[in-house]
């Protein structure tokens, strides 16, 4: 297979000899460049152009990978652990999981709550007993080679982001975190901004207390309830597990 750009590997070989051959300094330099950060949207002349972005105008949009999902939940409900190295750690399993071991009351370890939401390349891996949420968001079958990811879009993976234990669970802890604010609309604008990365718009302010109100008063809803159904929405929007 032919590179599809010889002269910029060319550059990119002598800047990592430049940078004495840190392939971290390489790394920062590609993430810190101009084309990098470029967005995912742009000129309609740009896109008739150049459909498929063969010179790098813009950023091609890709989702999160299963790790980053996790972890972007954590960050979101405040509960990630950013500590670094130490052996691998144990988050908490579906019965359901664990029953299909060979001795389950064994097959996997136990950690503390504060190492159960540590980031996710700290997870145990085993062959025979894998973490849902990341199986279904295509993390590599440890039982098969995989040179490289390609991401998947099917049901299951919906209904473990919507109905699966550890994303109700940071939903609710991203709900409970917000209980400072003294009235709902600056609940709703923290919540979105922690989720999302921006800071929202008011109409999109507007629909959100408008669906906590639908919650509270169709549904029955307490607001905490609501909030964490929120949350989880939050969670489960595009602009969530796709880096745009």
């Amino acid at each position: 297979m032919h590179p599809t750009h010889p002269e910029l590997l060319d550059f990119l070989a002598a800047e990592l000899l430049k940078r004495s051959w840190s392939r971290k300094s390489l790394q920062r330099f590609l993430m810190e460049s101009e084309a990098y950060r470029m967005a995912t949207v742009g000129p309609d002349e740009a896109l008739e152009a150049d459909p498929r972005n063969d010179l790098f105008w813009r950023f091609n949009p890709r989702r999160l990978t299963a790790e980053e999902v996790r972890d972007s939940m954590l960050a979101a409900s405040g509960e990630l652990n950013l500590r670094r190295h130490g052996p691998s750690v144990f988050p908490p399993l579906p019965k359901e999981v664990l029953a299909s071991a060979s001795r389950p009351g064994a097959a996997w370890g136990r950690s503390s709550k504060e190492d159960s939401v540590r980031r996710s390349v700290y997870i145990h891996v085993k062959r025979s007993l894998r973490e849902p949420l990341l199986a279904v968001l295509d993390q590599p079958d440890p039982d098969m080679p995989c040179p490289e990811r390609f991401p998947t879009n099917v049901p299951t993976q919906a209904l473990l982001t919507l109905n699966g234990d550890f994303s109700q669970v940071r939903a609710e802890a991203l709900a409970a975190s917000l209980a400072e604010h003294a009235t709902l609309r600056p609940a709703l604008a923290e919540a979105m901004e922690r989720a999302l990365s921006r800071a929202p718009e008011e109409d999109e302010l507007d629909r959100a207390a408008a669906l906590m109100a639908d919650l509270v008063n169709a549904h029955g809803m307490d607001q905490q309830r609501a909030l964490s159904l929120f949350a989880l929405g939050l969670f489960n929007r595009n602009e969530f597990t796709w880096l745009d």
